[in-house]
Formats: C-alpha cells, sequence, structure tokens
C-alpha cells in the first residue's frame, strides 16, 4: 500500500478523536512488539510447509521432506508473529495519537492512546531486522515498560518528522533520529 493511501485511510478516525483546531504535523506506519529474526524463521516456515506439502503429494524428493520437517519446527515461531500488529502513529501539534490497524487491509481499528505531548518519552533507537528501526514510546497508554515500535526505512522521512514534532511538542527524545544509513539497508 502506498504511503498517502494509507494516511488518507487513516485521516478520518484521526481526526475524530483529536482536539479542535489541532492539526495533524506527522505521522507514520509501525509495528508494536518484538521484531527480529522470528519475523524471517516465520515466513520460512510457511514456505516450507507449503513446498514440502507439495512435494510430499506430488514426488516423494528428500530435500523436499526436509523443507517440510524445518518449516514444521519453524512454525513454532509463527505464534510470535501475531504478536505483533500495525498500528499508525501521529503526531499533532498538542499530542500524539496511536491507533492500531487491520493486519491485510491496514483498516483503523481502534484508538490504542493518545496522550499530551509533554508526558511522552521517546527513545531506545536500535536497528531490528536489515532495513528496520525501533525505538521505545513511554508515557500514558503504554503500560508497564512501553511500547516498541519498529518502523521500516522507508518509512524515514516520516519518522523524522514525527520526532521532529514531539521534540518541538516538549517530549522527551533520547537516541533518536535513527534514519539507518545506506550501508546498512538491505541489497534491492
Amino acid at each position: 500500500m502506498r504511503k498517502d493511501d494509507l494516511k488518507r485511510r487513516v485521516e478520518p478516525a484521526l481526526y475524530q478523536v483529536m482536539e479542535p483546531g489541532d492539526q495533524i504535523v506527522g505521522g507514520t506506519l509501525a509495528m508494536t512488539g518484538s521484531m527480529t529474526w522470528d519475523t524471517v524463521a516465520g515466513a520460512l516456515a510457511i514456505v516450507a510447509v507449503v513446498t514440502g506439502t507439495a512435494g510430499l503429494i506430488g514426488a516423494a524428493n528428500p530435500s523436499v521432506g526436509l523443507a517440510f520437517g524445518v518449516g514444521l519446527a519453524s512454525l513454532a515461531l509463527f505464534p510470535l508473529q501475531l504478536r505483533r500488529k500495525p498500528v499508525f502513529v501521529a503526531v499533532t501539534r498538542r499530542e500524539i495519537i496511536c491507533y492500531r490497524l487491520s493486519r491485510m487491509r491496514f483498516e483503523p481499528v481502534r484508538l490504542l492512546f493518545r496522550a499530551p505531548l509533554a508526558a511522552v518519552q521517546v527513545g531506545g533507537a536500535r536497528r531490528a531486522l536489515p532495513g528496520w528501526r525501533s525505538f521505545r514510546y513511554s508515557g500514558p497508554g503504554a503500560e508497564g515498560r512501553g511500547l516498541r515500535l519498529n518502523v521500516h526505512w522507508r518509512w524515514g522521512q516520516e519518522v523524522d518528522e514525527v520526532v521532529s514534532a514531539l521534540q518541538a511538542g516538549g517530549a522527551a527524545v533520547e537516541g533518536v533520529p535513527f534514519r539507518p544509513q545506506p550501508s546498512s539497508l538491505p541489497a534491492p
């Protein structure tokens, strides 16, 4: 989905919860939760199970049978992927708003939280998977240790806008910007 299409899809939900007279300054797509190699393992598990099943149905090929076995073993990591959810993080002049999105169509599902910028802390930027960066949101709406937000490098400009808006609004921002260096991006 294109960035502009996603933003247009999310805007009506954001405008419903925004304070009157407020204005959106920046917004980005993110994934919550752990963004580690379980993502890769889960995707490989699906491919291996499908390939292995096709091989078992068609011809008994030992390498395909091995792929099926590896896929079944990797399938144990698949539930970890279900913990990761897409969200849209928007910053207005006065607050931060986080909306949960559906996994398939990226439609707004429900408001996760909204908080005044002065009560927000963002930090702990680090590299997750190649091409992904993550940071931790702490503030109202984030129970316990906070909320880990993972952003793909394609949303780097939007994250820069979000970080600038957070800083301008008085949020505590540490260790960000995190725009990846071109050398750390995956090869096309």
